[in-house]
């Protein structure tokens, strides 16, 4: 069923400013308290310690063998590529979502955590979308997802265009386009069609591709584990995309919301940039419930 959030219009960039900046002023004041890193879903959500359990990040050891790099794209801006550095000895990137329900009012758009398996926080990404494609679509909407470092600086740029939830021999695959904050493009992600098993393939702003992901036979929303390989075009593994049901929690039962990518840590920020678009298509495609 569609969700019915509470975030800001993704109309009207002075609030949309304050509201980023809020969310950093309130998760360094979080983070003054405790030298211990933590990331408990109720934290993560507002609330209070009663009824939450908490979420940390394990990674697994992975083969990384051929990794693929590509080249960064033409008139990236120096501060982009200073933010994407912090993606340089990432293993495992953690996502959770920040819905607010609040009635029946309509304020399109939720907000995502982008966090290291310790729990420290890199990114926020903010979906822009509308009340009719939330309401008609679902997860089949149109949106884009704007990427914040911790100054509240634009990162990353993830469009999706509309296409069709359910798609036959081929016809309206999903796709996803990775773009730096000045609109250029660092790769796409598209859905390749096969008969029983999701296919996904990335490339890069040339339209070459390198890295494919494999999914399980017959995936579904209601399963609280999935995971999908992410091979290269040799059939080396390199990594995996992975949704977890991280507990129950009285107020806000987020267990389709917790999601997120392991990857090798000498793979270069752009593919992983490439990687978290493909990780968050994935959560709309079969991760999201609600």
């Amino acid at each position: 069923m569609p969700v019915i959030t509470a975030q800001p219009p993704p109309f009207g960039r002075l609030q949309r400013e304050k509201h980023i900046e809020q969310l950093f002023r309130s998760l360094r004041q979080g983070r003054r308290g405790s030298q211990e890193p933590r990331h408990s879903l109720g934290e993560e959500a507002g609330q209070g310690d009663s009824g939450t359990l908490e979420l940390r990040c394990t990674t697994e050891p992975e083969a990384q063998s051929s990794i693929p790099r590509v080249l960064k794209p033409a008139g990236a801006t120096e501060s982009s590529e200073q933010s994407l550095a912090l993606l340089a000895d990432v293993e495992q990137l953690c996502i959770i979502a920040r819905p607010g329900l609040q009635g029946l009012a309509c304020e399109p758009g939720r907000t995502y955590s982008i966090s290291t398996a310790s729990g420290s926080q890199l990114y926020v990404a903010v979906e822009d979308t509308s009340c009719l494609c939330l309401l008609s679509c679902g997860p089949a909407r149109s949106c884009s997802l704007r990427g914040y470092d911790r100054m509240a600086q634009e990162v990353f740029l993830f469009e999706r265009p509309p296409r069709a939830d359910a798609c036959c021999l081929g016809c309206c695959l999903m796709e996803m386009q990775a773009f730096t904050p000045d609109h250029q493009l660092i790769g796409t992600v598209r859905q390749k069609w096969s008969m029983f098993t999701p296919l996904m393939e990335l490339s890069d702003s040339d339209g070459t591709s390198y890295i494919r992901i494999q999914g399980p036979c017959c995936p579904c929303r209601c399963y609280s584990t999935q995971e999908f390989q992410v091979v290269s075009k040799i059939g080396d593994k390199l990594g995996k995309i992975w949704k977890k049901w991280p507990g129950f929690n009285e107020e806000y039962n987020m267990d389709h919301e917790y999601f997120g990518l392991d990857v090798p840590a000498e793979m270069s920020p752009e593919t992983k940039v490439l990687l978290l678009a493909a990780a968050f298509l994935l959560n709309y495609m079969f991760f999201e419930m609600s």
